[in-house]
């Protein structure tokens, strides 16, 4: 069946993202890729010039957003001949996976510039599915500082992936200068690490951004009207970025936050990108879950060196003798697991203390950032996490929806259903407000009015992209 840009989705409830309700029986009205109206009952039948689409009872919700991904990185932590000619095809899947699970918009929180530009490009262009992009580009971090497990590579390396994932700024001239040129090759955002202890076993303490520097990042990123998000891992380094005025921070601390920090932190109206998943590295279950995944899909969600490498990954933590020996993680780069687990408890509450004094948390899942943490997978993950933390699932899918569009400062265009908003939405089978887990029964997904996934079960309705019916995802 072909579709026109008029649409009218009836027979379905409606998630109101504003206040974290359902509403039952409602039909929306979709006109050259916005939505148009929203009204109660069905429409289909006086809706004349508009091709009815009956979603069969399924829950309709704004498009989720994920606020902290690596889109372009391609779960691969060796970088070997087949690694490299299967960068590209991976960098589709990531992007595919985000529209299996009905996320519509991602804000990229560091990668290659290159390949985010052709990505963003290809997806703009209608040639392959995927998310809408806002883009970081290349992370600024010091010399020798976090990410000490991401090396610098050589010329040759650096311009088949399409530059750096982190340049390295050791003065303000140079942060000056780096950070406007992620800005002239199409940044949105800017994204800086700021850790002063390293998550690598033997890793120790590590430089970061002097005062002098990391005002000229923030600097130049405001002078291009810019905000930026930072990396963090503990209170001091918390204290240290919200002292130079940065808009969000990844991840949650591994330290309790203070009374204190948290009503400052609110006060200033900072953002907290908690992370949970990716912090719960002292959970069987995840690591569990991520097998079963690769097990049952793993060809699905990954290319065959990229799989490879991930399932050596999970052996080199999980069967073999971990810790290894010194002399093995002093040459290659090794999760510190149990310094990231210990922590884990304090990041968990740590969302409910930001919450508790009035401040702001969003939905992110640093998918792309850990061999494990595998697109869509990772966003069901983080919404159980999140529950964990105290909230309501209505809560959750609030954050995960208008809350994370105004977090990107697009509150008035994604994130809620209504008239005048462009039209991502999803359907989903069952009720999110009872189930999380329904979420990630995605059964339709639109974005921009146009139909990237179809909806089983709809009798007057089933659309699957061209590009994901002519390609073979094994």
């Amino acid at each position: 069946m072909k579709f026109d840009n008029r649409l009218v989705l009836f027979n379905c409830r409606l998630f109101d993202s504003v206040r974290g309700r359902l509403l039952d029986n409602r039909s929306v009205l979709v006109e050259d890729g916005k939505i148009k109206a929203v009204e109660k009952g069905n429409a289909a039948d006086g809706a004349g010039a508009f091709t009815p689409v009956d979603l069969g009872g399924l829950t309709l919700m704004p498009g989720l957003i994920d606020t902290h991904v690596h889109i372009t990185v391609p779960f691969m932590h060796q970088v070997t001949p087949r690694a490299l000619f299967a960068m590209g095809r991976q960098i589709e899947r990531n992007a595919r996976a985000c529209i299996e699970a009905g996320i519509t918009t991602v804000r990229d929180a560091g990668g290659f510039l290159g390949r985010l530009s052709s990505l963003a490009s290809a997806i703009d262009s209608g040639d392959i599915p995927g998310p809408r992009i806002i883009r970081c580009n290349s992370c600024i971090a010091a010399p020798g500082g976090c990410p000490d497990w991401v090396p610098s590579f050589g010329y040759f390396v650096k311009a088949f992936l399409g530059g750096q994932y982190a340049e390295r700024v050791g003065s303000p001239e140079e942060a000056a200068r780096q950070t406007g040129e992620m800005i002239r090759r199409g940044a949105q955002w800017i994204k800086v690490y700021c850790q002063n202890r390293s998550w690598l076993l033997g890793g120790g303490e590590l430089p970061v951004l002097d005062r002098d520097t990391f005002r000229a990042v923030m600097d130049t990123a405001r002078r291009f009207g810019r905000k930026v998000c930072c990396h963090i891992s503990g209170l001091e380094d918390l204290e240290y970025a919200m002292s130079m005025g940065v808009d969000t921070f990844e991840h949650s601390p591994l330290e309790e936050i203070p009374d204190e920090v948290a009503v400052e932190f609110a006060a200033r109206g900072m953002v907290l990108n908690p992370t949970l998943a990716c912090l719960d590295v002292g959970s069987d279950e995840l690591w569990q879950t991520v097998d079963a995944v690769l097990d049952e899909q793993g060809p699905a969600f990954l290319e065959t060196e990229p799989l490879r490498q991930v399932r050596q990954h999970i052996r080199n933590y999980r069967t073999d003798p971990y810790p290894p020996p010194q002399s093995t993680y002093r040459t290659k780069p090794c999760f510190d697991l149990p310094l990231i687990a210990r922590g884990f408890p304090h990041a968990l509450a740590n969302v409910g203390r930001i919450l508790h004094a009035g401040g702001r948390v969003g939905v992110g899942t640093d998918s792309g950032g850990l061999p494990t943490a595998l697109f869509g997978v990772f966003y069901a993950e983080e919404l159980k996490r999140l529950q964990l933390a105290g909230l309501t699932p209505a809560q959750v899918l609030v954050l995960a929806t208008s809350g994370n569009a105004s977090i990107l400062g697009m509150g008035d265009r994604i994130g809620t259903i209504g008239p005048g908003r462009i039209a991502d939405m999803i359907a989903v089978e069952g009720n999110p407000l009872e189930d999380l887990g329904v979420v990630s029964k995605v059964r339709m997904v639109m974005k921009e009015g146009g139909f990237l996934k179809g909806a089983p079960g709809a009798d007057r309705f089933r659309i699957v992209s061209k590009w994901l019916g002519d390609r073979n995802p094994g």
